[in-house]
């Protein structure tokens, strides 16, 4: 009798074990088979100019009859050019606002609804920009057909380096100045902050372009009197020493010269025809009359007049909006751009 007992017992429980498992594993296997949607793309580094391949892949479908797709891109960086499917049925014009690219596709007549593994769209950006940019895969309704409609939030990003053409990434809201630091980079003049990027509307500082003035003339003088406020060892000590020595530069009343404060527009003509004076490239003044064609040619400081006189009438200094606006910082585009005028000028 307990035999028998034991016997049912066990064999209620091995049938009740083999349920729950049976259940778990159903629904594990829907889980596993939800649908799910993901992007592929050509190449994850391309450069300015080039179209980019982005797939829109969906998997475990089931009875899709019409799907739309939304993307989040950048469109300062990126262009649409076309997005297709092989699906047969039709498409909606793509919609795009802002940063969102709406795509739509519906099959038509009696058709089946897509099972399975498929490939939703086919979709070629062009790079415009240089820079790093991101693509996100942010959302896909789905429509059976029965009609039933249902959304899913996928939030799948990819990142994408759209190099230039160019030495540097980071030159293309200064395309006025992009052949200039393009040479002087070439022949090891002028060097950018960190790989490919140039910083060019970063300050240039008093001592980098002592620098920069130094190394395109290939000036040298004796380093024996030093600034106070200059290291022995840094990068900039002994030019910046050697262009005190030739009259270039001079400190202020406690022997400070404040390599690392910003350069100021006038400034930068004032070192500038110093060295080329010190170069014997230069010897001749211009009129200040030469000035008079620029609006605010009164703000000139006085020390400055000359040497922006000399540029104006040699080419080598040009203003913008009728100003010469001496007393703006300069910035890294534009001392490339007056180096450049000024290896022009040796170069006559």
């Amino acid at each position: 009798m307990g035999l028998r007992r034991w016997l049912t017992s066990s064999m209620m429980l091995f049938f009740l074990t083999s349920m729950i498992l049976t259940s778990v594993s159903a629904a594990a296997s829907e889980i596993s088979e939800a649908p799910a949607y993901a992007m592929k793309i050509s190449n994850k580094s391309v450069t300015k100019g080039d179209t980019i391949e982005v797939l829109i892949q969906g998997s475990h479908l089931k009875d899709v009859y019409a799907f739309e797709v939304n993307l989040v891109y950048d469109p300062t960086r990126l262009k649409l050019k076309d997005a297709k499917t092989d699906i047969p049925g039709f498409s909606v014009n793509p919609i795009i606002k802002d940063t969102n690219i709406q795509l739509a596709h519906t099959q038509v007549g009696k058709a089946k609804g897509l099972n399975g593994e498929q490939q939703l769209f086919k979709i070629h950006l062009e790079a415009i920009r240089s820079g790093n940019v991101e693509l996100m895969l942010s959302s896909v309704k789905v429509v059976d057909s029965a009609l039933a409609s249902s959304a899913l939030q996928i939030d799948s990003k990819l990142s994408l380096a759209i190099l230039s053409q160019y030495r540097f990434d980071d030159l293309d809201d200064f395309d006025w100045a992009i052949s200039a630091i393009e040479a002087l980079a070439a022949k090891g003049i002028v060097t950018g902050t960190a790989e490919r990027m140039f910083s060019p509307a970063s300050s240039v500082t008093r001592a980098d372009f002592v620098l920069l003035l130094m190394r395109t003339l290939q000036l040298k003088g004796t380093t024996e009197h030093q600034f106070e406020d200059v290291q022995d060892g840094l990068y900039y000590a002994e030019p910046l020493a050697a262009a005190r020595s030739l009259g270039i530069v001079e400190g202020d009343e406690s022997n400070n010269f404040h390599p690392k404060e910003s350069l100021t527009r006038e400034d930068m003509v004032v070192l500038t025809n110093r060295a080329l004076r010190a170069s014997n490239h230069l010897s001749t003044h211009s009129s200040l009359s030469v000035l008079e064609t620029f609006n605010d040619y009164s703000s000139i400081s006085d020390y400055a007049a000359d040497s922006v006189a000399d540029f104006v009438q040699l080419g080598l200094l040009e203003g913008y909006s009728n100003g010469i606006h001496p007393k703006e910082t300069s910035n890294r585009a534009q001392a490339a751009m007056l180096i450049s005028k000024i290896v022009a000028f040796l170069g006559k």
